[in-house]
């Protein structure tokens, strides 16, 4: 047996594409017209790993917003769990492919609990998952190894027979520690970090798929 382990967002869920969702239709009542403004959220955000507390908190002021940071925050939930769109056909068929012979699959993703489960379900990964591991249930975070070993054990699997993906540098970082080899998902971008490095680079969910079953296919 195998053990897969998948970052969620950016990763298996198209997060940018949700995120442009909110964004657009927030932004029709905020600044229309602002041509701006889109920019300015996109460079707040920090590519989601900005905390949504200081995230809505800077939107109020720029945008000079009357509503709560919550309410901002329960609006973003719904509207970009509305915008994410279904895994792709590829991905699905050869996640698919792999546990059939014999893989066991996890997400391992930091987040709040409920959110990122409500997100799995919505792209339609959640069926073809053995755990779904979400930092804000357990109080871990990755790169804390700890997340991914609990992962593991909820699959039953070892983590000596692991692989992870994902896009973030705390995957990397988290997989070295917990001596998982990773596939980082470049989405245009170049590895920065000299202190750690993935085992492989690829630029898709279903080429770093494809890698991985190459090197790793189980025998039994």
């Amino acid at each position: 047996m195998a053990l897969l382990l998948l970052d969620l967002d950016n990763t298996v869920a198209d997060r940018d594409a949700a995120f442009r969702h909110w964004l657009d239709v927030s932004l029709a009542t905020w600044a229309p017209g602002d041509l701006d403004a889109q920019q300015a959220c996109i460079a707040l955000d920090e590519d989601g790993f900005r905390p949504r507390s200081e995230f809505f908190a800077d939107l109020r002021s720029r945008f000079n917003l009357s509503t709560s940071v919550d309410n901002l925050l329960t609006d973003y939930r719904r509207m970009t769990l509305e915008g994410f769109p279904t895994m792709d056909d590829d991905v699905r068929v050869r996640l698919a492919a792999m546990r059939d012979a014999g893989w066991k699959i996890a997400v391992v993703t930091n987040g709040e609990a409920g959110v990122q489960e409500a997100t799995a379900e919505c792209v339609g990964v959640a069926p073809l998952l053995d755990a779904c591991v979400v930092s804000g249930a357990v109080g871990i975070r990755k790169p804390d190894p700890r997340i991914f070993a609990l992962a593991a054990d909820a699959c039953e699997e070892a983590l000596t027979d692991a692989w992870m993906i994902g896009d973030g540098d705390v995957d990397v970082l988290g997989a070295a520690q917990a001596g998982v080899r990773m596939v980082w998902l470049a989405r245009n971008r170049t590895w920065w970090r000299t202190d750690v490095a993935p085992l492989h680079i690829a630029d898709s969910l279903a080429d770093a798929l494809d890698y991985v079953r190459r090197e790793n296919w189980p025998t039994s």
